[in-house]
């Protein structure tokens, strides 16, 4: 991660530098929704065996995803995008729109709260994978407006 930028202006050459702050905003930030999205993808993985380990994989990883994506909205205070000077994907709109952002925040940890709530309480692949499938839209909701579209070309190279 880089600790400073230099960005050109119109009027000439600034150096901007992040605080450590935002550096480690942006890098918890980043750390969380890996292991949100390493948690989704176990659990997608697991759904697809005959014999789903509940207790071992998808009752932790629905717990994971619950329990990040309660402190999703904390995760991006202003000044952690790109002024920063950190590579980030969260597009400017998330500071720019915080009344929208907040909303689908919010409803993906109320959707992320009822897939753990199948995961804990029963053992209904079928009712885990439809709730799966809404959590999911609930993630692409809030990435079709609010991450840059560079990460899908980044994670394909």
């Amino acid at each position: 991660m880089i600790a400073a930028a230099v960005l050109c202006l119109a009027a000439g050459m600034v150096i901007v530098q992040a605080s450590p702050a935002d550096i480690l905003a942006s890098k918890s930030r980043q750390d969380k929704l890996r292991d949100m999205g390493g948690a989704f993808k176990a659990i997608d993985d697991e759904l697809k065996k005959s014999n789903p380990d509940w207790d071992g994989v998808i009752k932790p990883n629905a717990d994971t995803i619950k329990s990040r994506s309660g402190y999703l909205l904390g995760w991006f205070p202003k000044g952690s995008g790109l002024e920063a000077g950190v590579k980030t994907y969260a597009l400017p709109l998330i500071w720019q729109k915080p009344d929208d952002f907040t909303k689908l925040g919010n409803a993906m940890a109320a959707e992320a709260a009822k897939l753990n709530q199948i995961a804990q309480t029963t053992k209904d692949a079928g009712a885990l994978r439809a709730q799966y499938v809404v959590v999911g839209k609930a993630c692409k909701a809030c990435h079709d407006t609010y991450r840059s579209p560079d990460y899908e070309k980044d994670q394909d190279n």
